[in-house]
């Protein structure tokens, strides 16, 4: 399957501000993944501490 010829048949243009748009899926993609492990980690409660006495 060739995605340059699907894009271009469906936006009209390969390329964003110069640059493919290859670049902007993958940095999209990492985003979406910073973003998600961001939430995973906020959204965590903290151990309790054991206190040995």
């Amino acid at each position: 399957m060739n995605w340059t010829m699907l894009w271009m048949n469906l936006f009209g243009t390969v390329s964003f501000w110069g640059i493919n748009m290859g670049f902007w899926v993958g940095m999209a993609a990492v985003l979406l993944i910073a973003v998600l492990m961001n939430v995973v980690f906020w959204s965590l409660t903290p151990k309790k501490s054991v206190q040995i006495s």
